[in-house]
């Protein structure tokens, strides 16, 4: 089953006086259930219209949004999705506690439900020691992390997040990381958005990059990292002026460190290049090969599209 449908949706703001902005170009993207999937783009994409469509708070100007087989209109379906927005605001009088409660009554658990959740939530995103401090004492990350029990209180197969490591220090991007993966392992959908290509490239199954409005790239991340290498990154030990005089013949890029030197070479064939290293007398250490990251695919994708970074 398609757990996220978006079908040929444009979205089109009036712009006052200069006319319209086209936020959304017959956006078509399909995603599958049970899957991480990234979703990439600069500042001004169109990746916030989109999630907001599929929530129905937005409306496109023409084209569908399904969740899980049902269109975005329908009510029901409401309660099988959670949403963290990128800036969550809460009423900051409210505990923890007191937010899960409110968010379990309106999502429809009864009581017994919304306290088994919320002890089970509140010590999954490590807040179960201040569950009855009030969110203005929070620190940002802290208030991230309330959002996050909040869009899981009622045990959602279709989670939606908007830059949910936003604000968060290492350790609270590695709690997230880790309850994102808990999620695909318990079959549910996590559909996000992030600026932080290292955690996409981590967790992705799939990725989307949209720019200016218009789909640019889908993919399965394994395919996409998974090309043929452009060269190799060697690191070797020893005979350091032999290397340094091979590299004036050929095109190496020699860096040290201590005893070690690593080579960064084009040559396509490992092989020859082992064979030139050996005849130098040099130890090899470790030998990576040079792919295209998910970094450079995206900027590459953002510069076919003629964008400048804002």
């Amino acid at each position: 089953m398609k757990a996220i449908f978006f079908d040929q949706v444009t979205k089109i703001y009036s712009d006052g006086f200069k006319g319209k902005k086209i936020a959304l170009d017959q956006l078509t993207l399909e995603v599958h259930q049970g899957e991480i999937f990234g979703f990439l783009g600069p500042n001004g994409a169109g990746k916030s219209t989109a999630i907001k469509i599929l929530l129905n708070i937005l409306f496109p100007t023409s084209g569908r949004a399904y969740l899980l087989g049902q269109p975005v209109t329908d009510k029901t379906i409401r309660r099988k999705v959670g949403y963290l927005p990128e800036n969550p605001y809460f009423y900051d009088h409210l505990t923890p506690e007191e937010l899960l409660w409110f968010g379990g009554k309106t999502s429809g658990l009864i009581p017994t439900q919304i306290r088994e959740r919320a002890d089970k939530l509140l010590s999954m995103v490590d807040l179960d020691h201040v569950r009855q401090r009030p969110l203005r004492t929070f620190s940002k990350g802290m208030v991230q992390r309330a959002g996050l029990a909040l869009a899981l209180v009622n045990d959602p197969d279709v989670v939606i997040l908007d830059e949910p490591m936003s604000g968060l220090d290492p350790l609270g991007r590695k709690l997230i990381s880790d309850i994102m993966r808990k999620l695909k392992e318990q079959g549910k959908t996590v559909f996000f958005s992030s600026h932080i290509l290292h955690d996409v490239e981590d967790l992705c199954n799939r990725i989307g990059i949209i720019v200016e409005g218009l789909l640019r790239l889908t993919a399965s991340l394994t395919d996409l990292l998974s090309t043929p290498p452009k060269g190799w990154r060697i690191t070797v030990r020893g005979n350091k002026e032999a290397l340094a005089s091979q590299s004036d013949r050929a095109s190496w890029k020699l860096s040290t460190t201590g005893g070690l030197t690593e080579i960064q070479a084009q040559e396509i064939d490992l092989y020859k290049l082992l064979e030139q290293v050996k005849r130098l007398k040099c130890e090899v250490v470790a030998v990576v090969p040079l792919r295209e990251t998910l970094e450079e695919i995206f900027l590459r994708e953002i510069q076919k599209a003629g964008v400048k970074p804002l």
